[in-house]
């Protein structure tokens, strides 16, 4: 995430991002209603409202691999995934967990070098590892003969799938079982719609630009939805406009009088304001509802 800031105010990019809901309070170093914000609306869609969390896919990986040991003690465990990188996470706590190094290619190794905390968490030995990150088969012949045994466990990690699935009115869970030796763990790098929502309503920007062409909405579609949305959080954190309480005084013999009906134009006279604690500063007219009342004589009683 980037923060500039320049003469015609502040900026927020976010770049590939995933916020937790009710983790923004940990932001607080954050600026707080920048000029713009250039978010990242990847799953900005309603058909998107939750996305189980990174602590809870890696967990399930865990568990799925686990309980694949179990069954079969050798064998050999291959992950797939969308992208490069933003994985680092997974390797390095299935390091800790399982104490396996990580085989990847020589170009994953390179850009791995770049990322932090990794050191030590792969390998070029694809024989001194269960676990296996090394892509297509011209990377490895020797791991492309484990993957086909029968034993192997492919993990794909992804979460357009899961995406899907509930769009289309289904519930999908965080583990799909695919094949017999085959798995899809939804696990993504980018904010859900709830994420998205509380994320705006703790930054609170002036404006905000889509970077990314949400899950089955358009770019335009998703503009005015973020237009829409920064309108209706703006109405609700504006407090109350408080009027000020006219009071008529009763002599205790007629009941008080019904203020729903709409009373006629002659029943009502203007009157200046100069004493309303401030309220009125440009003394302006104030509308005030003439009702007449009846006088009663004492009883004698």
């Amino acid at each position: 995430m980037f923060v500039f800031d320049g003469h015609n105010g502040t900026v927020i990019y976010t770049g590939d991002f995933r916020i937790y809901e009710g983790t923004v309070q940990k932001l607080a170093g954050l600026p707080v209603a920048p000029k713009c914000l250039y978010l990242d609306t990847t799953f900005f869609t309603r058909q998107a409202p939750t996305i189980p969390s990174r602590d809870v896919s890696i967990r399930r990986i865990s568990e799925s691999i686990t309980s694949h040991l179990k069954k079969y003690p050798n064998a050999s465990i291959f992950f797939e995934s969308e992208t490069q990188l933003g994985y680092e996470a997974v390797f390095l706590e299935l390091k800790r967990t399982f104490n396996q190094k990580m085989h990847v290619g020589r170009a994953k190794l390179a850009l791995y070098q770049d990322v932090e905390d990794t050191t030590g968490a792969f390998t070029l030995d694809g024989s001194s590892t269960k676990f296996h990150a090394c892509g297509r088969k011209k990377d490895s012949n020797e791991c492309w003969e484990k993957r086909t045994s029968n034993n192997a466990l492919t993990i794909k990690l992804c979460v357009l799938g899961y995406i899907k699935i509930n769009a289309d009115g289904g519930k999908c869970p965080t583990v799909r079982k695919v094949q017999p030796n085959r798995l899809k763990i939804c696990f993504s790098m980018h904010s859900s719609y709830n994420e998205l929502v509380e994320f705006i309503g703790f930054v609170q920007p002036d404006s905000i630009v889509p970077c990314v062409q949400p899950y089955k909405l358009s770019m335009a579609a998703a503009q005015q939805e973020l237009n829409d949305l920064l309108m209706k959080q703006r109405k609700a954190s504006q407090p109350p406009v408080t009027l000020p309480y006219l009071k008529r005084r009763y002599d205790g013999t007629e009941s008080a009088p019904s203020w729903k009906a709409k009373p006629s134009h002659s029943d009502l006279h203007e009157v200046e304001d100069a004493t309303c604690g401030g309220l009125f500063p440009h003394k302006e007219p104030l509308a005030v509802l003439n009702v007449p009342f009846k006088k009663t004589k004492p009883s004698q009683n």
